[in-house]
């Protein structure tokens, strides 16, 4: 009895001291649940935060690529106007002093056309650390790569257009840039009668005309498609 006794006291000591050890282990387990709650919710602040920095940076970019864009067109509006203007000037042989005026505005710079840059550095960035992940939003995502495909493409057409018009011989060879340091303008030294008798002159500014009314129309495009697009990313922002 006394075996049996001892026995049943050892027992109840190694069910209570079981209990205890099965206890410390549950509460090992869910302080450590705990900590990679709280680990995995400060991950994931941290990584919202940084997306949200992204997104703005994206949306900023955009809105100055639409800025840009926009001065970009009513420059091209402007230098077409002039072109078109002393095409006319040109074929009709006479010069006014308004058309002088018209004709050498056109001469200095009808070949200022100004590229641009057919990336958005932040998704650049975003890409090249592997962090495009960080664009949650997948609708946004693949509206920003048919953004980037049409930038790059309108990028390589303005190369073109620019090598174009950067080829000036044509008017080289009839006009002098004489620098004045008391004017902001050069003096321009020519014969319009030279200029008005040159028929690929006057026809290959005309194709140039062309070209600026291009840049416009593509400007145009791209700074309402950029402002589309940062429109999106600010709502996303806004959801957050």
């Amino acid at each position: 009895f006394r075996k049996i006794r001892q026995n049943l006291l050892m027992e109840n000591k190694t069910g209570k001291y079981l209990k205890y050890a099965i206890g410390e282990i549950v509460l090992v387990v869910i302080g450590i649940l705990i900590a990679l709650s709280i680990n995995n919710w400060n991950e994931n602040r941290k990584s919202q935060s940084v997306s949200n920095e992204f997104h703005q940076r994206i949306a900023a970019e955009l809105d100055g690529v639409s800025n840009r864009l926009d001065g970009d067109a009513k420059r091209a509006t402007q230098l077409l106007d002039y072109i078109s203007k002393s095409v006319i000037i040109l074929k009709n042989g006479e010069l006014t002093e308004t058309g002088k005026d018209t004709l050498e505005f056109t001469l200095r710079n009808f070949f200022q056309f100004v590229r641009i840059d057919g990336k958005l550095k932040t998704f650049q960035e975003m890409e090249s650390t592997g962090q495009l992940g960080l664009i949650y939003n997948k609708e946004l995502k693949d509206e920003t790569l048919k953004y980037l495909a049409l930038l790059e493409s309108v990028s390589k057409i303005y190369d073109q257009l620019a090598n174009e018009v950067n080829d000036t011989r044509f008017i080289d060879q009839h006009v002098t840039l004489l620098l004045d340091s008391e004017s902001i303008n050069s003096k321009l030294k020519y014969e319009f009668k030279d200029l008005a008798k040159d028929n690929y002159l006057i026809n290959r500014l005309a194709r140039f005309g062309y070209f600026w009314q291009t840049k416009h129309r593509f400007s145009k495009i791209i700074s309402e498609s950029s402002l589309k697009l940062k429109e999106s990313y600010l709502a996303e922002i806004d959801k957050k």
